[in-house]
């Protein structure tokens, strides 16, 4: 297997730190923008969806500035609020304005989705759109910093140091609750490395969550309360390792939007690690993975999404790099 040969030749290398007295960097720092990052989040009080078919709504987004972005004030004039608007096909993306001259931060923005939808040049949104909402930030010399363009995609991609959020509407199909709180002490298929010779797929047995683990995770957002979530535990057998993972994740019932918090999700034998990951013997460890935040396909029941994942050892940490996962809800094995 492709993952496990790149372990292996990672576990072949001393572990060890390096440091400079001096840093250079590879660019002159001499014409870079200074600039900051907004989160856009959903104003939980309005409506979470976007209507198929009509500009019905009352749609309210959320600015604020992430801790850590300094002083923007000397060379901040105003941000528009900027929608990408996906159809449901995936072809045909753009973005419009949806407001301008917004000055003073944090603040609310109410959305005017008759006038948005015509600036986009769409009647009406339809089930699978969606709309993304983030910021151009024009700066008083005349400097404009987009949120998004065709060619780079979403500025503000996530540094260690600040967290930003982008908030999506979709037009989505009712979400099958009974469907998701049925799957207890059943079986669904799990596919993981899509698109990769790597790709496997295998049975993940389902465990729901009670509101009081739901709330213990850490995921419940502002404006929801646990009861609003459903928490699936989901527990296989990560690529054939021989290890149980556990694998916590958490459909939001009002949103459709799905989350899972870093976590680790199974311990690895000493043995495992010497005759199946490493050929070195590292003592026992564990396995994590990364959060994620998607979308649920309420018409297909179907979660896609992508997350890094690590095997934690004395030595030190080791990654198995990103991949592209596949939860199929309604497929029971």
């Amino acid at each position: 297997m492709k993952l496990r040969k790149s372990l292996i030749a990672l576990a072949a290398l001393p572990l060890f730190v390096i440091s400079c007295d001096k840093q250079e960097l590879p660019y002159d720092l001499e014409g870079v923008t200074h600039t900051f990052g907004i989160s856009v989040d959903k104003v939980t009080t309005a409506d979470l969806l976007l209507g198929a078919g009509t500009t019905d709504g009352n749609y309210k987004v959320a600015l604020s500035v992430p801790e850590h972005m300094g002083d923007y004030t000397t060379y901040f004039k105003e941000a528009e609020l900027l929608c990408v608007y996906t159809p449901a096909d995936g072809s045909g993306v753009k973005s419009a304005v949806a407001a301008t001259g917004i000055k003073n931060l944090p603040c609310e923005v109410t959305i005017d989705m008759v006038a948005l939808c015509e600036n986009l040049g769409i009647a009406a949104p339809a089930i699978g759109d969606k709309m993304q909402f983030t910021t151009n930030i024009i700066h008083k010399d005349g400097t404009v910093v987009p949120g998004w363009t065709e060619t780079m995609g979403f500025n503000f991609m996530n540094p260690t140091f600040a967290s930003f959020s982008y908030a999506t509407y979709s037009a989505a199909a009712p979400l099958d609750v009974a469907l998701y709180e049925g799957l207890n002490g059943k079986t669904i298929k799990f596919t993981e490395s899509l698109g990769t010779s790597g790709q496997a797929s295998y049975g993940a047995l389902v465990t729901l969550l009670t509101e009081d683990e739901i709330t213990e995770a850490g995921v419940v957002k502002a404006g929801f309360t646990a009861a609003d979530y459903i928490g699936l535990k989901l527990t296989y057998n990560w690529y054939g390792f021989g290890v149980n993972c556990n694998y916590c994740i958490f459909i939001n019932k009002k949103d459709y939007s799905v989350s899972a918090p870093t976590q680790i999700v199974g311990d690895v034998s000493a043995d495992i690690i010497l005759n199946v990951i490493f050929g070195v013997n590292y003592g026992p460890g564990n396995f994590e993975f990364d959060g994620f935040i998607g979308e649920l396909d309420t018409q297909t029941n179907v979660l896609m999404f992508q997350h890094a994942a690590y095997v934690n050892v004395s030595a030190g940490t080791a990654s198995f790099g990103a991949d592209a996962y596949k939860i199929e809800f309604g497929e029971e094995l």
